[in-house]
């Protein structure tokens, strides 16, 4: 009621402003790292002093600003049009996280509270319409913001319009969300009452579940919703927990759908699904974690599982009835909308209204067809079992004995599976404890065959990581692969039984699945032992240049310096910083930066000796630790270096750019006395002097000369 009270007030004010009714997307976005000091209340980076500061930078939208590294704070601005409006508002979709904006100096908006680090707590995301004034053309509006979340910055739509076509814009946004929710209510109504009327329920109440969950999710991302409450985080708790526990359900329809395909991988990722909206409703009620932090880890474990979905129902796709493939058709198409809507909502295309609801409803809807038709053909193949259920009962009795030898056979079928599986699960338990993919075979070459004993295995590593297709037998020979992170799934262990063509065909049968089985846990195993290994090497290596990170570097300091110490050895440090490397990427582009970058680096390795540690420090600035160094000998390289790189003519696209120079600082330590606690930024002070004195040079610190 409340609602068509609002649409009925508006009605008039639409007529009346319709004329006028622009809506102008806000453009020309400008932002700056970190949070203002404030002078009498006022933030001084509003000032009209600070119009031209250079921390000011251009970014064509509010999100995903770069070189964000770990900051928290950051400052919007963007100048507002020169346009007449009877009631002008701001619209914006979402915050992340909370925000003030103001009007040049004057504060006309707060969402959440800013504590006196400029920090705040997570309080939901609503959408905002920022009243202003009637001179606003031409003002300049920011928007301080705080996040420690993954995002930082302003989402969807950035509007400038009238307060009524906001309105409207919200209620014409949300009532595809508010019908489609119904459906879906409705659709849970029937699928209840239809789990009352049968025996076996499952498939109805699963049905309900899901169906509550999408209506759920809607009606708590419905814009709508907040004009009649406003209870942002209340909103956010009812999307986001109906939102968490959509796989839940669907997991369980394939599970009901497709339970002698899947065995128990539909349950387990129902269970854990269940386990992790458990945890989020935990952490948020004691305060551990906010709400914010569970979207991109379900995002990242929502995408696996419907991965891991999609890749057993292709599998399995030959192999199943047409109402299986129905069900799984429908899945498919609904994982496809859900794939499209994390892309979007992650920034990687850009943002647009998605009906997800939609594919919601298709996947509901289809469910529900196929479930009557699948009541209705099991209410009439009741009917045909009562007329042939005298016949069965004598045939029964008549393949009875038969039966209990089946029986015994299958008993002694499942013993020997059971005997393969505890001691494979032993088998996965020790890999998962070791430290490199070259162990991890070596155990497997080891112990494999104790897993299928009394058996007669072969088993050989494939040091070279031939690429051949998952789960396949070439040469009679089973193979296990590795996800390897630039060259895709790669065999590393084949193996053979060799009287396995001695048993019965039934028992063959049933110990190929156990092996194929194997194979998938003994290849997601070794993958993740790779991509830790992968993950280790990659956190300490500059990806763009081949050099230690920065990262790498501070643990080497440390180390390098204690040894130094220790042995009073010398040691020697240089930072390199490229000269006017802003002026080469403005000119000539990112890409043809970066390619100087590894040149650059490269001549690095090339120039200094093997135990000399060259790091990229960050940009275009570059360290280089040299233990048993005197000052002398880091002097001689450096100029060696910057005649190497002044000398190499960079090449891009086949045109010659010309060349680079460098700066360098260095600072040294001659093995004696006490050890300088700032040895670093010696160095840098150094650097700086030498960038001051004209570049393409090289100072020493005062403390060596």
């Amino acid at each position: 009621m409340r609602l068509l009270l609002l649409i009925i007030l508006l009605v008039p004010h639409t007529i009346l402003f319709a004329a006028t009714s622009e809506q102008i997307d806000l453009e020309n976005w400008q932002y700056r790292w970190g949070d203002s000091p404030f002078l009498d209340g006022k933030p001084i980076w509003t000032m009209p002093d600070q119009e031209n500061h250079d921390d000011w930078q251009s970014i064509p939208n509010p999100i995903y600003p770069p070189d964000r590294q770990d900051r928290e704070n950051i400052w919007y601005r963007t100048t507002l049009p020169d346009i007449k409006l009877v009631d002008p508002v701001v619209f914006i979709s979402s915050i992340d996280l909370i925000a003030e904006v103001y009007l040049d100096q004057q504060l006309i908006y707060r969402f959440g509270e800013f504590d006196a680090e400029g920090k705040g707590d997570y309080a939901g995301w609503p959408w905002h319409i920022i009243g202003l004034p009637d001179d606003f053309a031409g003002r300049t509006l920011y928007f301080r913001v705080y996040s420690d979340y993954t995002d930082i910055g302003l989402w969807g739509e950035k509007k400038l319009l009238e307060r009524s076509a906001a309105l409207l814009n919200i209620l014409n946004n949300s009532h595809s969300d508010l019908v489609i929710s119904a459906f879906f209510f409705f659709i849970a109504l029937i699928a209840f009452a239809f789990s009352a009327m049968r025996g076996d329920n499952r498939e109805f109440i699963y049905l309900g579940l899901f169906s509550l969950a999408s209506a759920g999710n809607l009606l708590g991302e419905s814009q709508a919703l907040q004009l009649l409450i406003y209870a942002p985080l209340a909103k956010t708790y009812v999307a986001a927990i109906s939102y968490f526990s959509i796989p839940i359900f669907i997991a369980l329809i394939l599970n009901y759908w497709l339970a002698v395909q899947s065995g128990k991988l539909m349950l387990r990722i129902a269970q854990m699904h269940m386990f992790y909206v458990a945890l989020c409703l935990v952490l948020t009620f004691f305060g551990a974690w906010h709400l914010a932090y569970f979207y991109p880890i379900f995002d990242m474990l929502f995408v696996i599982t419907l991965v891991v979905m999609l890749w057993f129902c292709i599998r399995h796709f030959r192999v199943m009835n047409t109402e299986q493939r129905l069900v799984m058709a429908a899945f498919g198409f609904y994982a496809i909308f859900f794939l499209i809507d994390m892309i979007i909502a992650h920034g990687l295309v850009p943002w647009i209204n998605f009906p997800l609801a939609f594919g919601g409803l298709i996947f509901a809807l289809i469910l529900v067809v196929i479930s009557l038709r699948h009541y209705r053909q099991i209410q009439q193949s009741l009917k045909e079992l009562n007329v042939l259920l005298e016949k069965r009962v004598s045939e029964r009795t008549a393949a009875l004995q038969n039966y209990v030898l089946l029986e015994q056979q299958r008993a002694n079928q499942l013993a020997l599976i059971n005997d393969f599986s505890l001691r494979l699960e032993t088998l996965i338990s020790r890999l998962q404890t070791t430290q490199s993919l070259q162990q991890a075979g070596n155990m497997i070459c080891q112990d494999l065959h104790s897993v299928f004993a009394p058996k007669q295995l072969r088993v050989e590593i494939i040091n070279d990581l031939a690429d051949l297709s998952p789960n396949g037998v070439l040469n009679n020979k089973y193979h296990i692969e590795i996800d390897n992170l630039q060259r895709g799934k790669q065999t590393f262990v084949t193996f053979e039984l060799l009287d396995l063509s001695t048993e019965i065909s039934e028992t063959r049968d049933v110990i190929e699945q156990f092996i194929f089985r194997a194979i998938d846990r003994l290849s997601v195993t070794l993958s993740g032992i790779k991509l830790r290994e992968d993950l280790h090497i990659m956190s300490f290596e500059d990806a763009l240049t081949g050099l230690k990170n920065r990262r790498y570097f501070d643990d080497a300091l440390q180390r390098e310096l204690q040894l130094a110490e220790r042995y009073h050895q010398p040691i020697s440090l240089l930072i390199c910083d490229i000269d006017h490397f802003k002026q080469f990427n403005d000119r000539f582009g990112h890409e043809a930066g970066d390619l100087a970058l590894s040149i650059v680096a490269s001549l690095m390795l090339e120039h200094f000796r093997e135990t000399d540690i060259p790091c990229r420090y960050g940009g275009e600035e570059f360290v280089i630790l040299m233990p048993a160094a005197h000052t002398q000998d880091a002097l001689d390289r450096a100029n060696t270096l910057l005649e190497k790189i002044a000398a190499k003519t960079i090449v891009y696209q086949e045109k010659v750019l010309g060349s680079l120079t460098i700066s360098v600082g260095i600072s040294s330590w001659d093995g004696r006395g006490g050890i300088p606690q700032r040895l670093l930024q010696n160095a840098d002070m150094a650097l700086y002097r030498a960038k001051q004195s004209g570049r393409n040079r090289i100072e020493v610190s005062a403390s060596e000369n």
